[in-house]
């Protein structure tokens, strides 16, 4: 049996074209499959606020946080997971509140990652036993996890700038 000449080039182009199937790679999202997977994650960020409200704001970040979390503010190198989150967030502190709302979502082509960003509010007592309210920007990377719920990896906030002069450290 004589092969073509041509065989060899298509059993290759073959090859390449099944390479990702093969891999496990997610293929990328239609445009109507990442819009559901957008306002699903806007969901999981309005359910973690929520959370943050009823059950306190520790709770609701040991709840959201993905087994390997890290804060860039809290030297990621020693502390992940639930530790990072309890040196990042320490104790709830009596009368303090966080609310926020993402303003923009996106996903990944591939729907295994996805970030938010908005702004927050923090309300909490000063040393002067007098309210204190804190705004600014934040911003979330949540990571799809193997059981296919959403989970942050990372989140960071933003104070606005300038910081008031009340709330500065006073010079010696």
């Amino acid at each position: 049996m004589k092969t073509s000449p041509r065989m060899p080039l298509l059993l290759a182009c073959s090859l390449l074209l099944c390479l990702p199937a093969m891999s496990g790679a997610e293929t990328p999202a239609k445009p109507a499959r990442k819009e559901a997977l957008k306002a699903e994650l806007a969901k999981m960020e309005d359910a973690f606020c929520a959370m943050a409200k009823e059950k306190g704001i520790l709770a609701a970040f040991e709840y959201f946080a993905a087994p390997d979390v890290a804060f860039v503010d809290t030297d990621p190198r020693r502390f992940r997971g639930l530790a990072a989150v309890r040196e990042r967030m320490g104790p709830d502190q009596p009368g303090a509140s966080l609310t926020w709302s993402a303003i923009f979502t996106d996903v990944s082509d591939d729907g295994t990652l996805g970030y938010n960003w908005g702004r927050y509010e923090w309300h909490g007592p000063g040393a002067d036993g007098k309210e204190r309210v804190r705004t600014g920007f934040f911003l979330t990377i949540w990571k799809r996890q193997p059981d296919r719920t959403w989970r942050y990896v990372m989140d960071n906030g933003t104070p606005d700038r300038p910081v008031p002069k009340s709330e500065l450290p006073k010079e010696n």
